[in-house]
C-alpha cells in the first residue's frame, strides 16, 4: 500500500509520498480521525487520534500554523474534519489515502 496525499481543497493538487514526508518531517500534524478502537488496531507511527465526532473541541490539540494532514479509512470522514478545522481557521489541511 502507497500512502497519497491529497488536498482537502479545490485544487485537486497530490503529493508524492517522499514530500508527504517531507511535510512530516517539517512539522506537519499527523491526525488520524478514526474511533480509537479502530486507531488501536492499526495506528500509524506518529499519529495523533483525534476522532472525528470530538474534534469540534479537541482541534485545540493541533497548531493552525502547522499543516494538517488527516488520515482515515472513510473518505467523508476526513472531508468532514477538514471542513471542521478550515471553519476554525485551519488553512493547510490535507487528507491521506491509503490504496
Amino acid at each position: 500500500m502507497n500512502p497519497v496525499i491529497r488536498t482537502g481543497g479545490a485544487t485537486g493538487e497530490s503529493l508524492s509520498p517522499d514530500s508527504a514526508a517531507q511535510l512530516l518531517a517539517t512539522g506537519g500534524q499527523l491526525v488520524d480521525v478514526r474511533s480509537p478502537a479502530d486507531f488501536v488496531r492499526n495506528a500509524l507511527p506518529g499519529a495523533l487520534n483525534l476522532p472525528v465526532a470530538a474534534l469540534r473541541w479537541k482541534f485545540r490539540y493541533l497548531n493552525r500554523q502547522r499543516p494538517v494532514i488527516l488520515c482515515s479509512d472513510n473518505g467523508f470522514h476526513c472531508h468532514h474534519a477538514a471542513r471542521l478545522l478550515a471553519g476554525e481557521g485551519f488553512s493547510r489541511i490535507y487528507h491521506l489515502a491509503v490504496n
